[in-house]
C-alpha cells in the first residue's frame, strides 16, 4: 500500500492571495497533495464574498499558481453547512469529515496533516479554534512562518475604498496572482457598493 501525505489549508480566501501562496509553497514541501478549503460560515463571524465566488476565484488561483504540489479546491465546507445550517463549520469537524472520507482510499493510505498560516499559529488566535487541542493531538500541524506579509484584510480595504488613487488600486491588486486580479475586476468584487 501507497501512502499520501494529503495537507488541509482552509480559510475565507477573501480574496486568495500571495500570502497564502507563500503558506502553500512552504506547506508544499511536506506534503504529496494540498486541499485548499474555503470556509462556508465562518466561525469568527467574518461576512465574506457569496461562497461560490470565492471558489471560482480559488480555481482560478489554483490553475495559476505552481508550486511543485498538486492544489485541489475542497467544497466539503459547504456540504457540512447543509448538514447544519446556521452555524459554523469548525476545523474539527471539517478534519473529521475528510478523514471519514479517506479511511477508506483505495490502495492508498491517506495521512492528514492541518495547514495553518502564521496568524492562525498565534497562540490567541488558536485557542479561539474549536477543540484546539484536540485538533493539535489528532493530526500533525505544518505552520507557515511569515516571509510574505500580505492579508485578505488589506487587500478587501485598499479595493473597497472609494478613495484611492489607481496607483493604490493597483498597489491592492498586486498582491494577488494575476488571474485572481483579472477576477475581482471582471466581476466587480470588493469596489465601494458591490462586497
Amino acid at each position: 500500500m501507497s501512502r499520501m501525505k494529503l495537507g488541509v489549508f482552509g480559510s475565507a480566501f477573501d480574496p486568495p492571495t500571495l500570502g497564502h501562496l507563500d503558506v502553500l509553497q512552504q506547506a508544499a514541501t511536506c506534503h504529496d497533495r494540498i486541499l485548499l478549503v474555503p470556509s462556508a460560515f465562518h466561525a469568527f463571524d467574518k461576512k465574506p464574498q457569496p461562497f461560490s465566488l470565492r471558489l471560482q476565484m480559488l480555481q482560478c488561483f489554483i490553475d495559476e499558481a505552481d508550486i511543485g504540489c498538486p492544489l485541489e479546491v475542497c467544497d466539503l465546507e459547504a456540504e457540512l453547512l447543509e448538514q447544519n445550517p446556521g452555524m459554523p463549520v469548525y476545523t474539527y469537524d471539517l478534519m473529521m469529515a475528510l478523514e471519514q472520507k479517506y479511511q477508506n482510499h483505495s490502495r492508498t493510505i491517506i495521512e492528514l496533516s492541518f495547514i495553518r498560516g502564521p496568524d492562525n499559529a498565534n497562540p490567541e488566535t488558536w485557542k479561539r479554534f474549536h477543540k484546539s487541542a484536540e485538533i493539535k493531538a489528532r493530526w500533525p500541524i505544518f505552520t507557515a512562518t511569515e516571509r510574505v506579509a500580505i492579508r485578505s484584510s488589506d487587500v478587501r480595504s485598499i479595493l473597497e475604498s472609494g478613495k484611492i488613487a489607481d496607483d493604490d488600486l493597483q498597489q491592492g491588486l498586486n498582491r494577488l496572482l494575476p488571474s485572481v486580479q483579472a477576477f475581482i475586476i471582471n466581476h466587480n468584487l470588493y469596489q465601494k457598493g458591490n462586497s
